[in-house]
């Protein structure tokens, strides 16, 4: 059951996965169907739906659901489909709730509110814990480096993620605070799945006792990284290193070294394998005709990794 796939373990892969579109921003469920096998020929066991990379948040509640709901029919048991809910107040984020778990949703990911700006430390316990506790499926935490005036420090994080309620966490605050106090956290409840969504440095939160890693490019990279980590967990460190840092040129290689064309790089990579039908984003990251031979470079030498044959 895809339930089973929230255990605890060494080198664990999540993806925080893109969405395909159409060129008319509908939902491309055919080339949905190719992003479920890619992420099974990676060895990833979750699907981390809707989030920032999945341009949940410029989503209708609409396309949401119909997006948790055909991955579902299409994943079965084989992945674990959390669905991200975050919204700009706890009776939103519970109404959000509601409607993927209707939808097959396994699990429910809450990030801080999109206004971090205007928020308060008893808003933000609002708008975590009030949301968790409407949840009728396991809940996972994203965390996020927030500023000190939004609530959200280090104390208010260990109050949410120790809530019975929490099955696991993805940590994308690139702080070694963060990564000190969740590692501390997670030999109090070794039940709690702890994952990374720093990608450019899995191995010091796996060498502090992480589960493994949650990755917004693990679609490409999955392979790698999982190299990676078992590398690390044999107690080959130069090996492990080197994963990395072969991960990390591929990955500069799709953004851009200042992340500049980020999304775009990344479907239009999908689009060159085979992956997505089109290139089609909310967001704005143009490609200019560098950076997509810079990208083809990277996708010919990496082809054997990023793109596997069924064995």
């Amino acid at each position: 059951m895809a339930d089973s796939l929230l255990k605890a373990g060494p080198e664990t892969i999540w993806s925080a996965s893109p969405t395909p579109f159409l060129a008319d921003g509908s939902l491309d469920v055919v080339s949905l169907g190719r992003v479920v096998e890619q992420h099974l020929r990676l060895g990833v066991t979750g699907l981390f739906l809707a989030g920032t990379c999945g341009e949940g948040p410029l989503m209708t509640n609409g396309q949401r659901v119909e997006l948790v709901c055909h991955a579902k029919r299409l994943a079965g048991p084989r992945l674990h489909i959390a669905a991200q809910v975050s919204d700009t107040s706890a009776a939103r984020v519970c109404d959000n709730i509601s409607r993927v778990q209707d939808a097959g949703a396994d699990s429910v990911v809450v990030a801080p509110p999109w206004i971090p700006g205007f928020c308060k430390r008893d808003f933000v316990r609002r708008y975590f814990l009030e949301a968790i506790a409407s949840a009728q499926v396991p809940v996972g935490i994203y965390i996020l480096k927030t500023p000190a005036d939004s609530g959200l420090d280090l104390k208010m994080w260990a109050e949410i993620v120790t809530h019975p309620k929490v099955r696991f966490v993805k940590d994308s605050s690139a702080s070694e605070e963060y990564v000190s106090l969740l590692a501390e956290l997670k030999k109090k409840r070794p039940e709690t799945l702890l994952l990374t969504g720093y990608e450019f440095d899995v191995l010091t939160a796996a060498a502090a006792g992480y589960d493994g890693a949650l990755l917004g490019s693990g679609i490409l990279i999955a392979g790698m990284i999982r190299r990676a980590l078992h590398a690390l967990a044999a107690g080959d460190r130069a090996t492990a290193e080197a994963w990395q840092r072969r991960s990390n040129e591929f990955l500069w290689d799709l953004f851009g070294k200042d992340l500049n064309v980020w999304l775009g790089g990344l479907k239009y990579a999908l689009v060159r394998l085979g992956i997505f039908q089109t290139a089609f984003l909310h967001l704005s990251y143009p490609l200019s005709p560098a950076d997509r031979l810079r990208i083809d470079a990277a996708l010919e030498r990496e082809q054997e990794l990023v793109l596997p044959q069924k064995p």
